[in-house]
């Protein structure tokens, strides 16, 4: 009998959505890796939903690796928009921290004087690199924790205890 490769693609779609937007709103951003875990895990869930046989350590793998590279291009597209209120929520932490730190390095004040210029190709390019491989190292991490938690089991083959004689004749006392 011969396996089916499983589906990948719907699943890691899901997945990747799910981490992609997740860790790009910011504030919810904060628990990036932890939305990437989740994603994949969350994709594993369904991919052993949809598949009939059990499945092993490297679906989870691929499967959560998959969703990494979604959620990294879900991610870097959202976060463009969204630069310019990085860069005031930045700058608006660099200016509270100021004010409670005794020391500053030289040079403090020129980072709260820096403007949003827009991104350029190569910026944007490098963006979506890195984060596509940051999110598929911790979507394969998390394709194994869902595979941890989600797997099926295989069916146990149930073996018969009984002892029957080898012959039946031989059980029957003969006179």
């Amino acid at each position: 009998m011969e396996k089916k490769q499983p589906e990948y693609f719907v699943p890691a779609l899901i997945g990747g959505a799910l981490m992609g937007v997740a860790s790009a709103i910011p504030f919810i951003n904060c628990l990036c890796c932890l939305w990437a875990v989740a994603g994949a895990g969350l994709s594993f869930y369904f991919l052993n939903q949809k598949t009939a046989f059990p499945l092993k350590s490297s679906d989870g793998l691929l499967v959560g690796a998959l969703a990494g590279v979604f959620g990294g291009l879900i991610n870097a597209l959202l976060e463009i928009p969204l630069s310019p209120l990085y860069i005031r929520i930045g700058h608006r932490f660099m200016s509270s921290a100021s004010k409670f730190m005794k020391e500053l390095p030289p040079g403090w004040e020129e980072l709260l004087q820096i403007n949003y210029q827009g991104l350029d190709f190569p910026s944007i390019l490098l963006s979506l690199l890195l984060s596509c491989l940051f999110f598929a190292f911790f979507g394969a991490l998390g394709g194994l924790v869902g595979y941890s938690l989600f797997k099926k089991e295989p069916p146990k083959e149930i073996k018969d205890e009984t002892q029957l004689p080898q012959n039946p004749g031989d059980s029957q006392s003969s006179l």
